[in-house]
């Protein structure tokens, strides 16, 4: 295989990368639109219910558990935020390496064309 080839395909490639870093970095952007959502409607439950002061693992909470369910709504809101945070992180750190990826095929192909060039 020959260098300019070799080039192009690690060019090809790279784009290829990038294209599916791009694709994860919007799904992780939904998962985050979503988790914010999520969080904010926890939180406006959090504040259309009454305040809750009784002692935690109480005889109450064995008789009726769903009565702690706007904090521990407002808890699993907040994990699943934070994951979908993470996960947006990841992914555009992964769009970048993949960007970085591009450009330096794509200067290396840059370079083979402007020597094959010179006389």
């Amino acid at each position: 295989m020959s260098k300019r080839a070799e080039l192009e395909a690690a060019l090809a490639k790279a784009e290829a990368d990038w294209r599916k870093a791009n694709d994860k970095l919007d799904q992780a952007e939904a998962e985050r639109a979503k988790a914010h959502s999520d969080w904010d409607k926890a939180v406006a439950d959090r504040r259309n219910a009454d305040a809750d002061r009784r002692k935690a693992d109480s005889i109450w909470d064995r008789a009726f558990p769903d009565r702690r369910k706007a904090v521990a709504d407002r808890r699993n809101a907040d994990a699943v935020r934070d994951k979908a945070n993470a996960a947006w992180d990841l992914a555009r750190a992964g769009r970048i390496k993949a960007r970085a990826a591009w450009d330096l095929a794509r200067a290396a192909l840059d370079e083979l064309n402007r020597t094959e060039r010179k006389p």
